[in-house]
C-alpha cells in the first residue's frame, strides 16, 4: 500500500503542474498579443512611424523650397549691392517708374476680344445709328 500512496501523490503533483503550466501559457499568450497590438496601435506603432516619416519628407521639401528662395534673395541682394541696374529694373517693373523724356504706353486688352482693335469714327455705332 505504501507504493500506492506515492503514486497517488505523484499524480496530484502532475495535475497541479499541468494546471500551472496552462496558466503560464495563457499569460504568455496574452502578453504576446499585447505586444503585437502595441506594434500597430498607439504611440510608437508602425502607423505612427509612417506618419512621422511622411511629415519629415514634407518638411524636407519645404526646407528645399526655402533654400531656393534664400538663394534668389541672396542673388537679388548681391545685384542690388553691385550696381544701379538691378535697382532701376526693379523700380521699372514693380513701381512703374520711367526716365526723363521717356513715354510710357500701357496696352489694355479687352477680355472679350483677344487682340486690340481700333474703332474708326466711321464704324462708331452711336454715330451710324443716329444718321
Amino acid at each position: 500500500m505504501p507504493a500506492m500512496r506515492v503514486l497517488q501523490h505523484s499524480v496530484t503533483w502532475a495535475n497541479e503542474g499541468s494546471l500551472s503550466m496552462k496558466y503560464l501559457i495563457t499569460i504568455m499568450a496574452v502578453l504576446l498579443i499585447l505586444l503585437l497590438v502595441s506594434l500597430w496601435v498607439g504611440h510608437g506603432s508602425y502607423p505612427a512611424k509612417w506618419q512621422l516619416e511622411d511629415e519629415i519628407k514634407a518638411m524636407q521639401q519645404q526646407n528645399e523650397q526655402q533654400r531656393e528662395l534664400n538663394r534668389q534673395i541672396r542673388a537679388e541682394l548681391e545685384d542690388a549691392q553691385s550696381g544701379n541696374a538691378a535697382v532701376e529694373e526693379r523700380a521699372r517693373s514693380e513701381l512703374g517708374m520711367i526716365r526723363n523724356r521717356e513715354t510710357f504706353y500701357e496696352v489694355i486688352l479687352d477680355k472679350k476680344e483677344e487682340s486690340p482693335r481700333a474703332v474708326l469714327p466711321s464704324e462708331n455705332p452711336s454715330t451710324s445709328a443716329t444718321e
